[in-house]
């Protein structure tokens, strides 16, 4: 049905340019440093709770870079506990709204994995097929961030599903590592 590519990157030290990409030089994950630092703040905020959001943005003229201009908070009728998080909806079709009047739209989502592993659980993995097939999304490749770790150990690991690829299946997790531009 599809795969992960996974980035990773255990940041330490605040960087002006977070940029993810694959081996393959392919796929590419930008990230606004305001946005990735508002992202930081509502985990610091939610422990020991995980939390989450959407990440909205755009892609490259090539479809080759997705830029993650905006997060999330979690919407109010969002549920955390120390093992789960489910995104509620209350205020997303107004927020994705005003984007889309800035040339954005919803890229994928952001969450959090407190004092915990940044790996997705097989809930996370089938949620990403879920958006990636919900043709009301236009997302088929949406992005997923989950932050894990503690405040002063952050575990990130982006990753875009990609759906209807049978020659990658074998392949679930190809590693997209930082790099410094």
């Amino acid at each position: 049905m599809g795969y992960l590519k996974a980035m990773r990157w255990w940041r330490k030290e605040r960087m002006d340019n977070l940029l993810f990409q694959d081996k393959n030089q392919s796929y590419t994950v930008k990230f606004d440093t305001k946005a990735y630092e508002q992202m930081l703040y509502y985990c610091a905020i939610s422990n020991p709770y995980e939390t989450g959001g959407i990440l909205i943005g755009n892609y490259s003229s090539n479809q080759a870079i997705a830029n993650i201009l905006q997060i999330t908070p979690p919407p109010q009728n969002s549920r955390h506990s120390k093992c789960t998080f489910y995104r509620g909806i209350d205020g997303l079709k107004r927020i994705l709204d005003l984007a889309w009047d800035q040339g954005q739209y919803y890229l994928g989502e952001w969450h959090y994995h407190p004092n915990a592993s940044s790996a997705p659980s097989n809930i996370d993995k089938n949620q990403m097929i879920v958006l990636a097939q919900d043709q009301k999304l236009k997302c088929p490749e949406p992005i997923l961030i989950i932050v894990g770790g503690y405040q002063d150990s952050w575990n990130i690991i982006p990753r875009a599903m990609a759906i209807n690829l049978p020659s990658q299946r074998n392949d679930f997790y190809n590693t997209i590592y930082h790099i410094s531009v």
